[in-house]
């Protein structure tokens, strides 16, 4: 080989072994980038939050109830749900006292008139519903026939009687009913002691014997409802650490079986079910995002190995590449080496 082909070929293989490191630093900066990556997803693995699933332990509570054993005034059981110091006077506490009561609501249910019968004064009617029938009578005559107040009534079971204006108010379920239906005008009592009211509309359908007719008497029910007091008072501690009793402060304003009165309090563990239950519903729904999550980042750093291997491998092969340039190269400064030499030594 000439010397000036020699040196082209030194050149040339120079060249490619200028392209291949080049390719190979490439590869490396993406492996890099890819490193990079994957420790990102590693720090994002440890920086989730491991669900636990919650103690049953942790969802009992030391319940403090108010001793109303000799209350004259009302037999209400009273919780204390919260406490907090005013600071205001010396162990004075803003203290919130929690009391179930029963609460009177109206809805209505339709009745199908099965059939009718009258004298022309007296009524007997078969209502059916979903929830069973009645048998009511309604006498003209004696529509007005119902004594008591307060709420305390002297009537027949379901015999039907006017609405008196001066005792309509204290009908159990009366207001609750007559903001369903403002036109009630009639009411009668079930087995149960549950008022039903009527429009004048519905008992003429009645005693006009409609048998393909329906009503809809509002009715009163009563359901438990929690509501809560806020007072002022002084609670004291026993040997033990847990409070003993409390001294409720004087105020008007507080309801008359609480106003400046001392009660012993009894405490209780109580275990609340439904909470726990929430908070596991809670720990469920997290366990199923936490492992969602990783798999996702395992997925994701499978892909970056991946592409790692496949990078990997492929700086290798030019590694190889590399290697055999460079043997080439050595191969051909050989030969120029012997070229220069011949060639000096010709003129020596």
């Amino acid at each position: 080989m000439g010397m000036a082909a020699s040196q082209a070929r030194f050149l040339g293989l120079t060249a490619r072994k200028s392209n291949v490191e080049y390719q190979g630093q490439q590869v490396n900066q993406q492996r890099t980038a890819l490193s990079n990556e994957s420790a990102n997803l590693y720090n994002e693995m440890m920086d989730l939050n491991v669900p636990t699933p919650p103690s049953t332990s942790d969802y009992y509570k030391t319940v403090y109830k108010l001793d109303n054993s000799s209350d004259t005034y009302a037999s209400e059981d009273y919780t204390i749900t919260n406490v907090v110091k005013t600071y205001a006077a010396e162990g004075e506490y803003l203290i919130t006292l929690s009391t179930k009561t029963s609460q009177l609501a109206a809805t209505n249910t339709a009745y199908k008139l099965q059939h009718t019968t009258n004298d022309g004064t007296k009524y007997n009617f078969t209502l059916t519903s979903s929830t069973g029938s009645a048998n009511l009578t309604y006498d003209s005559s004696n529509e007005d026939a119902y004594k008591g107040d307060n709420g305390s009534l002297l009537v027949n079971t379901n015999q039907i009687y006017k609405l008196d204006e001066s005792k309509k108010s204290d009908l159990k379920g009366y207001n609750e009913s007559v903001k369903e239906d403002a036109d009630i005008a009639y009411f009668y009592q079930d087995a149960n002691g549950v008022n039903h009211f009527l429009t004048q509309t519905e008992l003429d359908t009645m005693k006009n014997g409609d048998i393909n007719a329906s009503i809809n008497p509002e009715y009163a029910y009563t359901y438990t409802k929690e509501t809560s007091t806020q007072v002022k008072g002084f609670l004291e501690t026993s040997s033990s650490g847990r409070y003993s009793s409390i001294t409720i402060e004087g105020n008007e304003d507080y309801p008359e079986n609480l106003n400046n009165r001392t009660f012993s309090l009894s405490c209780e563990q109580t275990y609340d079910e439904n909470a726990y239950n929430d908070a596991y519903n809670d720990y469920e729904f997290e366990k199923t995002t936490y492992e969602k999550t990783l798999a996702d980042l395992n997925a994701k750093t499978e892909l970056l190995q991946e592409q790692d291997q496949r990078l990997e491998l492929k700086l290798k092969q030019l590694d190889t590449e590399e290697n055999a340039l460079k043997t080439e190269m050595d191969s051909v400064k050989e030969v120029l080496k012997n070229n220069v030499e011949s060639t000096f030594k010709t003129f020596a």
